[in-house]
């Protein structure tokens, strides 16, 4: 059973702002994302998709029949930021919330929109904790424990290793969440953890932690965090003459190669997206994106793209714009056919869905294979 955080006082002075705040022939619906901070060049790409998907669900009609005003908020890539983002959409009165995207920050903002009992739906934060605040509060991506288990199989597996070590990134729970269930998989397959270890973000230099892992040779290296730091890591292991092959989950990304060029060749990660995924939704999607934007090879775009349809295709089928109606809607999803694949909801807010392992190599990530959940 799902905790439900509430809170009388937040509803009883939110709640009726909603009436009054939506215009007759329009409704409102928030984006949370970061326009500033660190998360800043991923943040305008979720915010581009947003409009995007807006000027789309807006051609073929608006939410029965109202426009959708979309009310954009820059989460500064702070939890904080994120929490008062949050608090700025219930007082705008919208009828939903697309956002944040990192973990830490949709979990700032998921308990003020769960306590105004507003739906939120995240692209891209995959730490179970989020959708656990309440059952407002839904995503689009897979979750860690499924991605984590994902490349733990394939390690041991696909790639036959034994052994690997685990570099996790102190400053992320996003991070230290992977690491665990790939420890705990990884392990009970047989595969014996040689070295773990903590590191501070935005480190420069990663020498200390590497010599340790040199010392171990371990067959894989497993590295959840983002493309900085991963991308930096690897560049310096290979100039210490580690050719050990590295794995990282779906916060490695093409913008790698920004920071270690073709040092991070021959690596592999997991992925919400590939633009070779079959379906006509990715195609259509990808179609129509790439007229606007250009060539597109992150996942940003299209798990933000499923979140505002998702939302579109919930008050089609909810035949109102009740948020109380939109989140049933939301729950009982069964099989939405979206750019990233195929979404059934779960009693937990969590959509079942595959996840797809991808290569980085000639300049981009190249397609290896998709894992499919069992249940």
């Amino acid at each position: 059973m799902r905790t439900v955080i509430s809170s009388l006082f937040v509803i009883s002075l939110f709640l009726p702002v909603f009436s009054s705040l939506q215009a007759d022939d329009t409704v409102k619906v928030a984006a949370i994302f970061a326009e500033t901070g660190k998360g800043a060049s991923t943040g305008k790409m979720f915010f581009d998709t947003s409009r995007f998907a807006i000027d789309e669900i807006n051609r073929a009609g608006g939410l029965l029949g109202k426009k959708i005003e979309l009310t954009e908020l820059d989460n500064q890539s702070k939890p904080i930021g994120s929490k008062i983002a949050a608090q700025k959409a219930v007082q705008a009165g919208v009828i939903a919330v697309i956002g944040a995207s990192w973990s830490s920050n949709s979990l700032a903002a998921a308990p003020v929109l769960q306590a105004a009992r507003i739906p939120m739906i995240s692209p891209s934060s995959t730490n179970p904790d989020v959708t656990l605040v309440g059952d407002y509060i839904f995503r689009v991506c897979f979750l860690d424990s499924f991605q984590g288990t994902v490349m733990a199989d394939y390690a041991f597996k696909d790639m036959k290793a034994e052994t690997s070590a685990v570099l996790i990134n102190a400053d992320s729970r996003y991070s230290a969440e992977l690491a665990d269930v790939f420890i705990k998989r990884f392990s009970g397959l047989g595969g014996k953890i040689l070295f773990k270890d903590n590191y501070l973000q935005d480190s420069a230099n990663f020498s200390s932690l590497l010599e340790n892992v040199k010392k171990n040779q371990p067959d894989v290296i497993f590295v959840p965090s983002y493309p900085r730091d991963s991308a930096f890591i690897i560049r310096q292991a290979r100039k210490m003459g580690l050719k050990t092959t590295f794995i990282g989950g779906d916060g490695w990304s093409n913008r790698m190669y920004e920071y270690a060029g073709e040092d991070i060749r021959g690596n592999y990660y997991s992925a919400s997206w590939h633009r070779d995924i079959k379906g006509e939704a990715n195609q259509a999607f990808l179609e129509n994106y790439e007229k606007k934007y250009g060539l597109l090879t992150r996942a940003a775009a299209p798990l933000t793209y499923d979140a505002f349809m998702l939302l579109a295709d919930a008050v089609n089928r909810a035949n109102t714009l009740d948020r109380s109606k939109i989140r049933e809607a939301l729950a009982s999803t069964k099989n939405f056919q979206g750019a990233t694949g195929n979404i059934r909801m779960n009693q937990k807010g969590d959509p079942v869905k595959s996840v797809v392992i991808l290569k980085l190599d000639k300049g981009t990530s190249i397609f290896v294979k998709t894992f499919v959940p069992e249940n």
